[in-house]
């Protein structure tokens, strides 16, 4: 019997041995392991997740059990229960997974927070601490002393802040729970910050306190960046306003902006100057943002090339700071020359808009020199190659029938089946808005075809960067060479003629494309694929589902100017501008006056009001007002 104590004693001692000699597993280890879990889930691997988040749930299942767990351990568990429920709507069986329940220690009762100044500052009683926290007077700066080099002006680790909102759309802030929130948890564990010196004590406890009271924002505009409330970056009202360029046809000898300027700024300066990763407050993804310039004031002055920061940040001279490009070799005298040339005659744009992206501006100067057949062979090219980066793991099939190419993860039968239908419904499309023997766009229209929703969803994310908006389900654009639309097939079922559906949606998309692509607005797009997609499949169950919606996405408007701006959501949107544009165009003759005024060069709203006799708004606002006297219709 003696022996046998001993024997369990011995045991007992090896194995808190071995528990002692154990690495534990640290939270940034835990975080890593999570965030394979997600992308595996993303590229649409939930099997993959599943095994990864049992791994992490296991290390998680270590510091639970600790008598003290690290700061940030509850918002792990909290990301390790969103990763599993995630898993379940996939269908996956996350039965066995088991996320421990973790210990927080109680967090002190914070004083209400108190009425900021306008100047930012707290108002303080002699001898007392302060109650509140002033995020433009003591945090921005703070985050901009320590994380502004990779976190604001660039985006290390795939995570930006370079605004209030920008922060607190990351989900780094737990509002009202410091101490859990994952901002605070790699300053505390020493993870960050990275080369920006160590945050002192005092400023880490005023973070957490304005965490814990709200994390609110106290001034003027959460968009506005965050390092033009700091004091290293001069503020953007300091920056003199420059006049924005409309496009103007060019005369021999000019230098074109889309042919020449714009690939050379896509080459050498978007990569440091895009908008999520802005150097020195300057981005570069379209005209607008390089004319509005940065923290060092106006980047050109129109017609004084020489003068102009640009030139002199090209050429490396009368310069603070590094010459451009950084990292790279300077340019040519050559290239140099031409870009001050270009400015010199009045930084001319000849095609599109100033909000126009670089990319799609260099792309449309590109169309504008090859013919129908060469741009055609390149923009299928392209659109492959789009659809291996947003889904790498789902091989492509892919058929081409005359200026449509079929991109998509179905069978090679039902590829070519959606081929031979969307090359009928083109060519309906085309007797519409042409009217003769003209492509209804140069180069042809890619068609992305997804077998599942989730499919589709990943695809929106990677191109659009964000998640798919609800009831979602085909979208057109233009990204670079690629005019495309983007569909999830019509739902089959019993009395559902999903061959109308099919024909209407494929229409509707082809149409949108090709608007986007002379130049329209997206709301109009939108509204003209509707527009004709109901010319080519008037009887398809989908077209009377479209009628039906209107009352309700009008009712949901607050304004006709959230329209026409955008942020009607792209749901309601196509809802609305699909019966808009129908009024205004209802035998097709206006959208091909229309298209051939776009293809001509002339800017969309100039185009507009000439063939529809009238402002967007004005004619938006006249044709709601008619539809809300309109009888509500009892189903």
């Amino acid at each position: 019997m003696v022996a046998v104590v001993l024997a369990q004693g011995m045991a007992l001692q090896a194995l808190a041995q071995d528990v002692a000699t154990t690495p534990q597993p640290t939270p940034k280890e835990i975080r890593e392991t999570l965030n394979r879990a997600r992308e595996m889930l993303d590229e649409g691997k939930p099997s993959k997740a599943s095994e990864i988040l049992a791994k992490a749930a296991k290390q998680l299942e270590q510091l639970a059990a600790l008598p003290r767990p690290p700061s940030g351990a509850r918002a792990l568990a909290d990301r390790c229960e969103s990763l599993k429920d995630d898993l379940e709507l996939e269908g996956i069986d996350v039965t066995g997974i088991t996320i421990p329940s973790v210990k927080t220690s109680a967090t002190k009762a914070v004083a209400p927070p108190v009425a900021v100044g306008a100047t930012g500052s707290v108002p303080n009683r002699k001898g007392a601490k302060p109650q509140g926290v002033s995020f433009t007077g003591q945090v921005a700066p703070m985050l901009v002393k320590h994380c502004g080099g990779c976190h604001i002006a660039g985006k290390k680790g795939e995570f930006q802040m370079v605004s209030y909102e920008g922060l607190m759309r990351s989900g780094m802030v737990q509002s009202g729970n410091g101490i859990s929130s994952r901002l605070v948890d790699v300053i505390q564990t020493g993870d960050m910050p990275r080369g920006g010196g160590k945050v002192a004590p005092d400023e880490l406890a005023t973070l957490i306190r304005w965490i814990d009271m709200g994390a609110t924002f106290d001034g003027p505009d959460p968009t506005v960046r965050m390092n033009a409330i700091g004091p290293v970056v001069v503020p953007g009202a300091a920056i003199p306003p420059v006049a924005l360029a409309k496009p103007v046809p060019l005369k021999p000898g000019d230098i074109s902006f889309a042919l020449d300027i714009a690939p050379v700024l896509l080459k050498q300066c978007v990569g440091c100057h895009h908008t999520d990763t802005t150097g020195g407050g300057l981005g570069m993804v379209s005209l607008e943002s390089l004319q509005r310039g940065g923290a060092s004031g106006a980047t050109f002055v129109a017609g004084k090339g020489a003068d102009s920061l640009l030139i002199k940040k090209l050429k490396g001279v009368g310069i603070q700071g590094q010459r451009m490009p950084r990292g790279k070799s300077p340019l040519s005298e050559t290239v140099i020359a031409m870009v001050e040339k270009w400015i010199d005659q009045g930084a001319k744009l000849d095609i599109l808009t100033p909000q126009a992206a670089l990319e799609t501006v260099a792309a449309t100067g590109r169309a504008k020199h090859l013919s129908h057949e060469e741009l055609a062979e390149q923009r299928f090219s392209a659109g492959a190659l789009m659809w291996k980066r947003a889904l790498a793991d789902e091989k492509a099939t892919i058929v081409t029938r005359g200026s449509v190419c079929v991109v998509g993860n179905l069978s090679q039968s039902r590829s070519d089946e959606i081929a031979t239908a969307a090359e009928a419904s083109m060519a309906t499309v085309q007797k519409v808005i042409r009217g003769d023997v003209r492509p209804i766009v140069k180069g042809g229209v890619v068609l992305f075809v997804f077998a599942k929703p989730y499919d589709y969803s990943n695809f929106w994310q990677t191109i659009r960067g964000q998640e798919r908006p609800k009831g979602l389900t085909a979208h057109a654009g233009v990204l670079g060479d690629v005019a495309y639309g983007a569909l999830t097939l019509p739902i089959a079922s019993e009395g559902v003629d999903a061959a109308a559906d099919l024909a209407l949606v494929t229409a509707e998309q082809m149409t949108a494309a090709a608007f986007m692509a002379a130049g329209a607005t997206e709301w109009f797009a939108s509204g003209a694929g509707r527009t004709v997609a109901i010319k080519v499949a008037a009887k398809a169950p989908l077209a009377q589902a479209w009628r039906q919606e209107v009352p309700n996405a009008l009712a949901g408007l607050s304004s006709p100017a959230e329209f026409l701006a955008g942020n009607a959501g792209p749901v309601a949107t196509a809802t609305m501008s699909g019966a808009f544009v129908g009024s205004l165009a209802a035998s097709g003759a206006k959208l091909r006056m229309l298209l051939d005024q776009l293809d001509a060069g002339t800017p969309f709203e100039a185009a507009f009001s000439d063939v529809f006799r009238g402002t967007p708004l004005a004619l938006f606002e006249a044709w709601a007002a008619k539809e809300a006297r309109k009888p509500v219709r009892r189903t």
